[in-house]
């Protein structure tokens, strides 16, 4: 067995077969974590305009909005994490693992596809 580091990344090697030390993000996990969290706020498809988004102020993000898009995805697990002050959104450090963070992520990068 042979390892290599790349960046903060270990990968093994057993019989050709690459691992990485984290496993990649699940869609439909963050389908199921976003419905279950985000909804009322952010709408099934991202729109900001779930159930409880009228009466927030500021109105929660739009993730299908052009401005959402051009983020970088440190930028938005930033956001997921800490939450952004002076708004609604939650700090969701202390609620979500790191994993269900990233497939949270990986979802809502589906909306307007």
């Amino acid at each position: 067995m042979r390892v290599w580091l790349s960046g903060s990344l270990a990968f093994m090697c057993w019989s050709g077969v690459v691992f990485a030390d984290s496993h990649p993000a699940n869609i439909e996990t963050g389908g199921s974590v976003y419905r279950t969290n985000c909804v009322s706020c952010h709408g099934m498809k991202g729109r900001g305009d779930g159930p409880v988004a009228v009466h927030l102020t500021p109105p929660p993000a739009d993730l299908t909005s052009q401005t959402v898009k051009q983020k970088n995805d440190q930028d938005l697990l930033k956001t997921i994490r800490e939450g952004k002050p002076g708004t609604s959104m939650p700090a969701w450090k202390s609620g979500l693992s790191d994993q269900q963070m990233e497939d949270v992520l990986a979802y809502i990068r589906t909306f307007g596809e």
